[in-house]
C-alpha cells in the first residue's frame, strides 16, 4: 500500500528505454552521504543505476507499434512489463483533447491514436502472458459541454467517460448515457456514475487496499472487474 499513497514512493519519467539506459551508465551510486543534499543525490544515482539494471537491454520488442509520441509510450510500457522489472503502474500521456476549436476531426484523430495504442499494447502483452493480470485505465481531468462553441469546438465541461481494458474486465456499459436534453444548470451534463466509485472499484478489488481510507469517503463499486 506505501507506494501507492505516498509511502516511500519511487517514481521515473521515462520516454525511451536506450536514452534512458545510456544516461543511467553515467549515475555514480555510492554508499553513506547521510540526510544532506549530497546524500539525497547518491540516492537518487543508487536508484536510477538500480532500475536500469532491472530493466536492462536484453527486452527487444519484435512487433510493430503505431508511429508517433503516445505509439512509442506504449512501445515502452510494453517493454517495462516485458523486461520483469517490478513497476507497479505505469502512466501513460495522450495530449490533445482540450478541443476548444475544430473538435471533430481532432477528436476522431485521437480516438484513433488511442484506440490503436491501446490494440498494440493488448497485443503486446497476449504474447506475453500479461494481458490477464494488467488493467488498463484511462483517465482525464474534465470533460467537455454538450454545445458546440463558436469555433467548431466544446469548452470545459464536467462529466465525461473512461474505459476500462484488460483480461480482468467486465466488457459492458456502467452507468447510462448522459441526456443531452436535461442539463444542469450551467449547461454541463449531469454524470450518471461517480468517477469515485471507478477509483473505489480499483483500489479495493485490483489493488487490495481500503478505498475509503485512501479517498476519504466512501463509495459503491461498479462491477466491471472479475476479481
Amino acid at each position: 500500500m506505501g507506494p501507492l499513497t505516498g509511502g516511500g514512493v519511487r517514481a521515473i519519467s521515462l520516454a525511451n528505454i536506450e536514452q534512458f539506459l545510456n544516461r543511467a551508465s553515467m549515475a555514480r551510486p555510492s554508499e553513506g552521504g547521510g540526510k544532506s543534499a549530497l546524500g539525497h543525490i547518491m540516492q537518487i544515482d543508487q536508484d536510477i543505476a538500480q532500475a536500469a539494471n532491472r530493466i536492462g537491454r536484453d527486452a527487444k520488442m519484435t512487433m510493430e507499434f503505431p508511429k508517433g509520441a503516445f505509439g512509442e509510450s506504449v512501445k515502452t510500457a510494453s517493454r517495462l512489463i516485458e523486461s520483469g522489472a517490478g513497476v507497479g503502474a505505469i502512466c501513460l500521456t495522450l495530449n490533445g483533447f482540450d478541443t476548444h476549436q475544430n473538435q471533430a476531426g481532432r477528436h476522431a484523430a485521437l480516438l484513433r491514436e488511442l484506440a490503436e495504442g491501446i490494440a498494440a499494447l493488448k497485443t503486446a502483452l497476449v504474447a506475453q502472458g500479461r494481458w490477464e493480470d494488467t488493467l488498463v485505465l484511462t483517465y482525464a481531468e474534465f470533460g467537455r459541454r454538450a454545445k458546440e462553441n463558436q469555433s467548431g469546438g466544446t469548452d470545459h465541461g464536467t462529466a465525461s467517460m473512461h474505459f476500462a481494458c484488460g483480461g480482468a474486465v467486465r466488457g459492458g456499459l456502467y452507468g447510462s448515457y448522459p441526456s443531452l436534453t436535461d442539463l444542469d444548470g450551467t449547461s454541463n451534463l449531469r454524470h450518471t456514475l461517480d468517477f469515485r466509485s471507478i477509483y473505489t472499484t480499483v483500489l479495493n478489488r485490483w489493488w487490495g487496499m481500503n478505498a475509503q481510507s485512501v479517498l476519504g469517503t466512501k463509495h459503491s463499486e461498479v462491477g466491471f472487474l472479475k476479481v
